[in-house]
């Protein structure tokens, strides 16, 4: 089946034994009781009043592209750390107390140099469990049951992610644009097993607003209403900054994209606004000024506590050719070499050196500031 798993089914099963079953978060992220929660990370878990300000969504090592990757597999941790360990080190500088890193299983993840070089730059850093959408899962996916899954993800939440000590924060999937596939939809209904037993999150990287909301029927349907467990829809802003739904025949749906978020919003989810200042995703869903005034939106409407920010800048990725080139911009951001094939490499200056002082320019309050950079992803993705 897989390897890591089958080591270390004796511990799991003893962590087991010992843990509530049905511990349910709460779309609040508070269903424990106040002082329960935790943000489990590279330097063990971390109460609320330790953890600062967060980088909701960036990544130190992925491997995009091949499928299935093979180059994470003889990735240099030394490597990793010179390109981006002094980002972090920058990170930290700027006042930022955890860092998540959401990559799931079957994007090239290595926890392993995850927690080397956060270690290295002394910054808490948060690993998940989860899967990624086909075709990038694993072959031994497809094949496993529903509770083999579950079993697999618990080990990772209790124990460690692969051969790491550090547990798991939070549950990290992904569903096609076209809806989920029948094996995405045994992994999400592992997911909900796998948050009832440890209070963990789910969160997925989903670009299109009907999956959105058919992954949370589907978690309805599971046993994982939102009112009870909470769920994060990774790069909403995609929908956001659409005019409709992609129809058959390359036609646009009726209904605005902004209204798939405010209907996932209203049933309880999280939306993340994650792609500020990237130029991975470009101006039109990481401009300044477009965020801030999608976030004023979502204030309006009532859902300022459940908007998180982030930027998915990064990354190391060990498929790219040898030799790429990273260099320091005038104003001291570090960036991939435009002049060198394109990986999109850029460091984690956007939203606590520039987007943060861009919301106080607009007008932002100082508890609302403190809501997107603390308090919402405590609440999302403590446990």
């Amino acid at each position: 089946m897989h390897t890591t798993w089958s080591r270390r089914v004796a511990l799991v099963v003893a962590v087991l034994l010992i843990l509530p079953i049905g511990a349910a978060g709460g779309a609040s992220g508070a269903g424990r009781g106040h002082g329960t929660q935790h943000f489990y990370t590279t330097a063990g878990t971390l109460d609320e009043d330790q953890i600062g300000d967060v980088l909701a969504h960036q990544h130190i090592f992925v491997e995009l592209g091949a499928v299935p990757p093979v180059a994470y597999k003889t990735a240099d941790p030394e490597q990793v750390n010179s390109l981006v360990g002094p980002w972090l080190l920058e990170a930290k500088a700027l006042g930022i107390g955890v860092f998540v890193e959401p990559t799931p299983l079957g994007v090239g993840r290595r926890p392993d140099i995850v927690k080397y070089v956060a270690d290295q730059a002394g910054l808490p850093t948060m690993l998940v469990t989860g899967i990624y959408r086909e075709p990038f899962m694993p072959d031994w996916v497809y094949d496993a049951s529903v509770r083999e899954i579950a079993d697999w993800m618990l080990e990772e939440l209790n124990v460690g992610v692969g051969d790491t000590d550090v547990p798991a924060g939070i549950i990290k999937l992904s569903q096609n644009d076209t809806g989920m596939t029948l094996t995405e939809r045994k992994i999400l209904e592992a997911a909900c097993i796998a948050a009832k037993k440890t209070n963990a999150a789910i969160a997925s990287h989903i670009t299109a607003g009907p999956t959105a909301l058919s992954v949370i029927d589907a978690l309805e349907g599971f046993g994982c209403p939102l009112s009870k467990y909470r769920f994060t829809w990774i790069h909403s802003m995609v929908t956001a900054a659409a005019t409709g739904a992609t129809l058959e025949g390359g036609r646009i749906g009726h209904d605005a994209g902004m209204d798939y978020v405010l209907a996932a919003l209203e049933r309880g989810a999280f939306v993340s606004l994650d792609g500020i200042g990237s130029n991975y995703w470009g101006p039109t869903y990481g401009s300044y000024d477009t965020n801030i005034r999608w976030i004023e939106q979502l204030a309006d409407a009532g859902y300022e506590d459940q908007i998180i920010i982030g930027a998915d800048t990064g990354w190391f990725d060990p498929g790219f050719p040898p030799g790429f080139k990273i260099i320091q911009l005038p104003d001291g951001s570090w960036v991939h070499d435009p002049a060198d094939q394109p990986q999109y490499m850029q460091d984690y200056r956007s939203v606590p050196a520039e987007f943060v002082p861009a919301m106080r320019a607009a007008g932002f309050s100082e508890a609302l500031v403190h809501k997107l950079m603390h308090s919402n992803p405590w609440h999302a993705y403590s446990r």
